[in-house]
């Protein structure tokens, strides 16, 4: 008896802290890139320049280290990096999250992470970049 009671209320603190952890802006420290928040909405979100895909990769790999702390990174590639109007559902993510506004200020970046191999959920990654005032920034680690 004391071990299904000592299951079940595992069970319900995991419960807990999944739903905390994937709520949208949920535990997330002022400035903390995996917050969930949005950029402020499309206001501070800059449309997208020139070389914008290219920049965002190069954010993304540069914020990686991190952003993935607990992971090895070194070596890691973008793979894929496209406007998120063009994003398929990660795209679809970011229109539900944030708005068409954003959502076409925002790219989607996947990265790969060689030294994590041969695990696909740890050698992979996904974030989201836009352009501000300061350059192109990841302002989310898709979950």
């Amino acid at each position: 008896m004391r071990t299904r009671a000592a299951a079940l209320g595992v069970g319900a603190c995991l419960a807990v802290a999944i739903a905390l952890t994937t709520a949208p802006g949920a535990g997330a420290a002022k400035g903390d890139k995996r917050s969930g928040a949005c950029p402020k909405r499309a206001g501070h979100a800059l449309p997208l320049g020139d070389g914008a895909i290219k920049e965002a990769r190069k954010a993304a790999l540069v914020a990686a280290p991190s952003l993935y702390k607990e992971l090895d990174v070194d070596g890691a590639q973008a793979v894929s990096a496209k406007v998120a109007t063009s994003a398929g559902p990660r795209g679809g993510e970011v229109a539900y999250q944030c708005g068409k506004a954003v959502q076409a200020r925002t790219i989607v970046v996947e990265l790969r992470f060689p030294k994590e191999l041969p695990s696909a959920s740890l050698s992979e990654g996904v974030v989201f970049v836009s352009r501000f005032e300061s350059g192109y920034e990841v302002w989310e680690v898709a979950h």
